[in-house]
């Protein structure tokens, strides 16, 4: 499942926000993720984020053949 990931404004890298979606989900207007905090792995720091300012992970994943 594509977890959802926020830019780091310290270091402009994609970081995990702790959720994981599919897009369907994540698409749904009626889907709130407003005011959410995640610490940071890439600089140390707290930040607060909102559905605006994620994206889901690209995952290009296959199943194994049956």
């Amino acid at each position: 499942m594509p977890r959802v990931m926020i830019r780091c404004p310290n270091t402009k890298k994609l970081v995990p926000t702790g959720f994981a979606m599919e897009k369907n989900a994540f698409d749904n207007p009626t889907f709130d993720l407003t005011n959410n905090t995640v610490h940071c792995p890439a600089c140390g720091k707290d930040h607060t984020w909102s559905k605006r300012d994620a994206v889901l992970e690209s995952v290009n994943y296959k199943p194994p053949p049956r």
